[in-house]
């Protein structure tokens, strides 16, 4: 099998806690892996490696989403769609938040695969990004069993990896 070139996309704060926990060196393994994440200063240049201490970040404006302003979501929309063709990424992954609405959209209008991993601290209800991006996921998993149900057919519950 080739190598896979994996973007992990998460907002700031406890959703990019929880990738960078699960998804060490040891995991991502052979492949390459970016990981696209917000921040709070402007015009963030991207850094390399500084995930993982080995693979790129690249940053978005932190709660710039927060608006629910259409033409915001359509211009991030617009450069992550760019930053997945120039990275030439083959699969997303992401735990939510904003920035994981238009990242799936923009993989799926590239024919990327997605997997959309619901955070670990979602116990009882399921959270809005999640809500939406579960209709655009190749593959939607959950880390309790409860939440299959609040979800619909297609979540998958193998046990928690936190």
């Amino acid at each position: 099998m080739k190598p896979l070139k994996i973007a992990f996309v998460a907002s700031q704060g406890g959703h990019a806690g929880q990738m960078k926990l699960i998804f060490t060196k040891e995991v991502i393994g052979r492949h390459q892996a970016l990981f696209v994440t917000e921040t709070e200063k402007q015009n963030r240049a991207a850094q390399k490696n500084s995930f993982q201490e080995k693979y790129s970040t690249y940053f978005f404006r932190k709660d710039y989403l927060l608006a629910l302003n259409p033409f915001r979501y359509f211009s991030t929309f617009l450069s992550l769609r760019k930053l997945f063709r120039k990275e030439q990424v083959t699969l997303v992954v992401t735990n939510g938040a904003q920035l994981s609405i238009p990242a799936v959209i923009a993989a799926k209008s590239l024919g990327i695969r997605v997997i959309f991993l619901d955070t670990f601290i979602r116990v009882k209800t399921p959270n809005w990004s999640a809500r939406f991006c579960y209709f655009f996921s190749d593959r939607f998993l959950v880390q309790h069993e409860s939440m299959k149900k609040k979800y619909g057919k297609k979540a998958e519950f193998h046990g928690s990896v936190l």
